[in-house]
């Protein structure tokens, strides 16, 4: 990579699919199910003035359940200048699923995005950032080169098989660089509610020491539109966007650019 510091926000539009899990008794839950319809009646727009008036492009992973709900939405999305990347079809863990069952997941997230957007999308995200022994190799029969999953180092890398570079790039991720440890409640799905301060604190203290401290790293922040998109963590984003531009050499970045960088 060059001197700058790469800055990338991944944004999750998952709206009613981020639910699904919650919801695997096939029980009605038109109130939990709500929560995540607020990503697209209420908090997509004002998060994507925000992006714009801050000259930021991102990636958005949307499940391609989301992409056939809302498809204006995510055209929106892409003629805004953000990457829209894949996160499945059905927002479903793939623990559990066999190899037909991955690939088809996989497989019609993709198609869903390519139909409405007119792009093959090449980056990817798990749901609930879980693989299985048969996700690598999927992700290279569908020219798939990006993937946002892995939490083992600081700084993208290009994955190996018996010592030789695939064509794949990660671009790691962390929990604590998340908004849903932080926000993200009801369905049985576990976290907690805490103020957007406290958030900004531990990512704000994060993004500083890694531009500091750790030469060749970067800062990839996930995001849930659902979550992130109500107007006090909004206000928290742009606080942190303001710090990030204050530092020289932060560069607000697109998965796919980035993974250009990676040898």
């Amino acid at each position: 990579m060059n001197s700058s510091f790469p800055v990338i926000f991944g944004i999750c539009l998952d709206a009613e699919a981020g639910w699904s899990r919650a919801i695997a008794d096939g029980a009605p839950r038109p109130v939990l199910m709500s929560q995540g319809a607020y990503a697209v009646r209420e908090g997509l727009e004002p998060l994507l003035n925000l992006l714009d008036h801050h000259s930021i492009v991102s990636t958005f992973f949307v499940p391609g359940q989301t992409v056939d709900r809302y498809p204006e939405a995510v055209r929106a999305i892409h003629q805004r200048g953000h990457e829209v990347a894949s996160h499945g079809y059905d927002h479903l863990a793939l623990l559990g699923l066999d190899q037909k069952q991955e690939r088809d997941e996989l497989v019609r997230g993709i198609e869903a995005i390519t139909n409405v957007v007119g792009l093959r999308p090449i980056t990817w995200r798990a749901p609930g950032w879980e693989l299985t022994d048969h996700t690598i190799d999927l992700l290279l029969q569908e020219k798939i080169s990006i993937s946002t999953n892995f939490q083992d180092r600081s700084s993208p890398y290009r994955h190996l098989r018996d010592g030789e570079p695939l064509e794949l790039v990660e671009l790691p991720v962390h929990w604590h660089l998340a908004d849903a440890p932080y926000f993200l409640y009801g369905g049985g799905l576990g976290g907690t509610i805490d103020t957007p301060s406290t958030a900004y604190e531990n990512w704000s203290e994060e993004f500083l020491a890694l531009y500091d401290d750790r030469p060749g790293s970067f800062f990839h922040l996930t995001l849930h539109v659902q979550l992130i998109g109500h107007p006090g963590r909004l206000r928290m984003v742009e606080r942190l966007i303001k710090l990030i531009k204050s530092k020289p050499k932060s560069t607000f970045m697109r998965c796919d650019e980035l993974a250009k960088q990676v040898a």
